[in-house]
């Protein structure tokens, strides 16, 4: 049976053929990140503490930014931002499962943030009662 899909992703699914590219690209991005495009390719809703929203970009977008290395840090992949500058990213940089951070693009390494453990410790941040 499908998860359901929440309230605040779009309403269009990523395709088979841009969740398969993102795997071909990086295979270790966790499961749910691509269960969640695989739900809504993209979205935007509040999180519980900073940066305060949270703007999933579309599988294509993330492995855009991904392939041509644009406002990311190495070893960073870029899935979102807050709509106001701050970029979200997975620190690849530490051992997995990942941690999600945040950081300004214009300087990354003095602006970066920790804001969740994993994936689904930040998806626990977001703010089901007020969708944007």
């Amino acid at each position: 049976m499908a998860t359901p899909r929440e309230s605040w992703l779009n309403n269009t699914e990523a395709s088979s053929d841009a969740l398969d590219a993102l795997l071909l690209a990086i295979p270790a991005l966790p499961g749910n990140y691509i269960d969640l495009l695989a739900r809504g390719n993209g979205g935007e809703v509040e999180l519980a503490i900073s940066p305060y929203n949270f703007c999933l970009d579309s599988a294509e977008a993330a492995l855009d930014y991904w392939a041509s290395g644009t406002y990311t840090m190495k070893n960073v992949f870029v899935f979102g931002g807050n709509g106001s500058g701050s970029l979200l990213a997975f620190d690849m940089r530490a051992p997995e499962p990942w941690p999600v951070i945040s950081f300004d693009p214009i300087d990354p390494e003095g602006s970066i943030e920790n804001i969740a453990t994993d994936f689904s410790s930040f998806l626990s941040l977001v703010t089901l009662g007020n969708t944007a």
